[in-house]
């Protein structure tokens, strides 16, 4: 399977489209002087292409939010990640639709929200995806602070 993705301000799936506002982030900047935690507030956004042969199977897309060394991020005290760190997954299963032409791969679209995510550290952070446990994809994005 192939991942396209992104990281936006927002997204949302709905009647099997994927709308995305503020695409294309690469950096979170932080007020100089300002104390942590950051709360950062992005989306990541894409398109599942599942080809022919993987329809009418039921698939595990996960993503997992990690520094670029991999290591689960350092939260506040109080903010408690799940076992695996910052992350989460959606299942899909996807037909082959009657007006489907022999060989054509189907779409998913997904979107994961974060709002208010603390971030302890300024840093590059990484979001890796994966379906059924084979890495597909990955997004990346600095927290920096603002320099004059």
């Amino acid at each position: 399977m192939y991942v396209e993705s992104m990281l936006c301000d927002h997204a949302q799936v709905a009647d099997g489209k994927l709308f995305i506002s503020g695409g294309g982030i690469d950096r979170m900047v932080v007020p100089a002087g300002v104390p942590p935690p950051f709360l950062a507030n992005f989306a990541v956004a894409g398109l599942v292409r599942v080809p022919w042969t993987a329809t009418n199977t039921e698939h595990v897309l996960r993503f997992r939010f990690v520094t670029e060394d991999g290591r689960v991020p350092e939260l506040p005290d109080g903010a408690q990640p799940g076992p695996e760190g910052v992350g989460g997954e959606i299942r899909f299963n996807v037909g082959r639709p009657p007006q489907a032409i022999s060989g054509q791969e189907q779409l998913v679209p997904f979107a994961f929200n974060f709002q208010g995510l603390p971030l302890m550290q300024t840093g590059r952070y990484v979001v890796t995806l994966t379906v059924d446990e084979e890495e597909v994809g990955q997004s990346a994005f600095m927290v920096v602070t603002q320099t004059s």
